[in-house]
């Protein structure tokens, strides 16, 4: 697993202070975390530095745990600010129109950090955001997937100072809840949401896009621009490939068949060329392509109701039987051994969760009366 580390990529620091910040909901200080999770008290002074996706995976696991909250990152959300989302937040700010902001997150995103890829496109009629995930930690995916959509939607009602404002559809990949939890996702939603969903999302009226926001700033926009323009250059220049290769490999796993000719395509170099430079970083299309299928078929296998020949299609495998083959290979165990094993303890986490939650409730109802 020597590529962990730059298969997670980079994040912007400031992401790590939002959620050290809204860590204090649970009596958590920030210097507890850090020294907690091995990592420098002085990445909270620093405005613009970056840290490893790594180092901020394993800080908001253990901000997850220590929380005891089921529903972590949901809650969290509601801290959002515009600094959490680095040069991005501001320019959303002085933009002059809900759809200039919008346009800013899949272009820029790359400052807030490799957590995710954005994409924005028309559905039916309406407008799709939605948002595919980088982190496969168990623990983290499903917190860091429920507090980005919710942070969209509370973004969005402070900028466009709409506090009832509502999407007409929120689409979340992880297994439904119990019915109290999920009346909280409905409630801090406004809207309709469907679990077990093929991705992470919010479905729009495409008309919201012309709301105009509260100080619109043109020439500080044009500035702000110019300056996350040069940064993400800098980034891309500096960036692993390997993560650029995984991100676009994720993505056809999401839709498609992963291809290593589409791949390169979308990189803009030949196949020859993809292979060359990632052996020049210690890797090879093949070790990357290994890499994420064994993450993202535990990943399906815990946090999905994908049979096993679906999961075996998105993974690019010709056939169920191969599949099956080399994830016992890398477990030592078949995929239908690996998923009872798992649902079984998902369940009693479930089920613990659900006991806590009505106990707390219950003493609360007998100190009310």
């Amino acid at each position: 697993m020597k590529n962990n580390n730059n298969l997670l990529g980079s994040a912007s620091t400031a992401v790590m202070r939002q959620f050290l910040h809204a860590a204090r909901d649970y009596g958590i200080q920030p210097e507890d975390a850090l020294e907690a999770c091995g990592l420098p008290s002085g990445v909270l002074d620093n405005q613009i530095s970056r840290t490893t996706g790594s180092d901020l995976q394993s800080l908001l696991r253990w901000l997850i745990e220590k929380s005891g909250d089921p529903l972590f990152g949901l809650h969290i959300a509601r801290h959002i600010q515009p600094g959490a989302y680095s040069l991005v937040g501001y320019m959303a700010m002085n933009s002059r129109t809900a759809r200039e902001a919008l346009m800013m997150v899949p272009r820029y995103e790359t400052l807030i950090g490799d957590m995710g890829i954005t994409k924005i496109e028309r559905r039916n009629g309406n407008m799709l955001m939605h948002w595919v995930c980088h982190y496969t930690d168990p623990i983290v995916r499903p917190q860091l997937i429920d507090n980005v959509v919710a942070s969209w939607v509370y973004f969005a009602r402070w900028l466009t100072e709409m506090p009832e404002g509502r999407p007409l559809e929120v689409l979340i990949e992880h297994a439904a809840p119990s019915d109290k939890m999920r009346a909280e996702y409905e409630e801090i939603f406004q809207a309709p949401v469907t679990f077990n969903a093929n991705m992470n999302g919010l479905v729009f009226c495409e008309s919201i896009l012309d709301i105009k926001l509260r100080q619109p700033d043109p020439a500080l926009l044009s500035a702000l621009e110019h300056h996350a323009a040069t940064l993400t250059s800098e980034l891309q220049s500096s960036n692993s490939l390997v993560v650029q290769a995984r991100s676009i490999l994720l993505s056809m796993m999401q839709s498609g068949l992963p291809r290593r000719d589409r791949v390169a395509e979308q990189l803009g170099m030949a196949e020859r060329t993809l292979q060359r430079r990632l052996g020049e970083v210690g890797t090879s299309y093949q070790q990357l392509l290994d890499s994420l299928r064994h993450e993202m078929s535990m990943e399906w296998l815990t946090h999905s109701d994908l049979s096993i020949s679906d999961i075996s299609d998105r993974l690019g495998f010709s056939e169920a039987r191969s599949f099956q083959r080399r994830f016992k290979a890398w477990t030592g165990i078949t995929p239908g051994e690996f998923r009872r094993a798992h649902h079984g303890q998902a369940a009693a986490t479930a089920r613990s969760v659900s006991s806590d939650i009505e106990h707390t409730t219950e003493k609360e109802e007998q100190l009310d009366a």
